[in-house]
């Protein structure tokens, strides 16, 4: 599974809510989860300060959650 996926299903997020939150597309996070898009690094902090946590919590698969709240 990739790492934004988990991430996002382990805190109960919808595609919907991440997209409402972030303003990048809902079809566009789909893309990313299932691999076929990657996000600029731009948007990658976007995304991650949407939901107070660092780029590494969303895409990497090692990395533990960091809440920056």
């Amino acid at each position: 599974m990739q790492p934004l996926r988990a991430w996002r299903l382990r805190e109960g997020y919808t595609l919907a809510d991440l997209s409402g939150l972030s303003g990048i597309s809902r079809s566009m996070l789909s893309r990313v989860e299932r691999g076929e898009r990657r996000l600029s690094p731009e948007k990658k902090v976007t995304l991650a300060r949407s939901v107070g946590v660092t780029v590494a919590a969303l895409f990497s698969v090692d990395s533990p959650q960091k809440v920056l709240r």
